[in-house]
């Protein structure tokens, strides 16, 4: 189902993720500066969500912080830093010291998915206001969901939770709806919800997708939006990830040129 719109959407923040060392693309550098047909992994998006103009934009940074500063030099754009890399739920409440007293909707991005479209994130913004959820993230579905969170669901399509692929068992590992790392919280309920989140024993971190199970027990209302291009979900993690997302842009620049 497509729903885009022409929307204008106000009172909403964005904040991109950009602290992890990127260890399987071999941490020689921030991940995220990482080029890809000469721009930087971050680049890509955030061309593509300074097009809503949204009241700012908060880059959480930690390893390598200075490669982001130099490359984001040119942007308008905040900075906020984890000192410690204890996972993405630790990540976005960094963002507490600069954010807690605004009262909108606050946009979370993954800072290494450069495909994520305008068409996408306005379809995630319009689903979360019009459900009033609490909060609203994207999906998709893939035939070989390895390395994914998944999305776990009851008998009626309602979202339990999001299991990460090392705590899943045989059964969720089948599922093939994963999570895509693009989530739309209201800012009122974020916070004191990152704070009951607990250390996962195996990764010791704290990882963000488990505020959908927190919501769940405070029955707080999640709605999903599941995009049909599961292309443009793609995290930058290795080298083959590196090159996957080459190639589509080369692909993608090409059908323009013929077109």
């Amino acid at each position: 189902m497509n729903i885009f719109r022409m929307e204008k959407f106000e009172n909403f923040i964005f904040v991109i993720l950009a602290a992890g060392m990127g260890k399987r693309l071999g941490g020689d550098c921030q991940k995220t500066v990482r080029k890809i047909l000469g721009k930087p992994i971050l680049k890509y998006l955030l061309e593509t969500i300074k097009k809503f103009k949204p009241e700012k934009i908060v880059v959480v940074v930690g390893y390598k912080k200075e490669e982001v500063f130099k490359e984001l030099e040119d942007e308008d754009v905040e900075y906020v830093e984890q000192k410690e890399l204890k996972g993405t739920g630790d990540a976005v409440l960094q963002t507490e010291t600069i954010l807690k007293d605004f009262k909108g909707d606050i946009v979370v991005l993954n800072g290494d998915t450069p495909l994520i479209s305008e068409n996408t994130i306005k379809n995630l913004l319009k689903i979360h206001r019009e459900s009033k959820s609490y909060c609203t993230f994207l999906t998709t579905f893939l035939d070989e969901p390895k390395g994914y969170g998944r999305v776990v669901r009851d008998g009626n399509g309602n979202v339990l939770e999001i299991i990460e692929e090392i705590d899943a068992d045989e059964e969720q590992k089948k599922i093939k709806e994963v999570n895509a790392g693009v989530y739309v919280f209201r800012a009122d309920n974020l916070f004191s919800s990152l704070k009951k989140i607990e250390l996962n024993p195996l990764k010791q971190e704290y990882y963000l997708t488990d505020i959908i199970k927190i919501f769940n027990s405070e029955n707080k209302k999640i709605a999903t939006y599941t995009t049909p291009f599961p292309e443009e979900t793609v995290g930058i993690n290795t080298l083959e990830d590196l090159k996957k997302v080459e190639d589509y842009l080369l692909k993608r620049s090409k059908k323009w040129i013929v077109a």
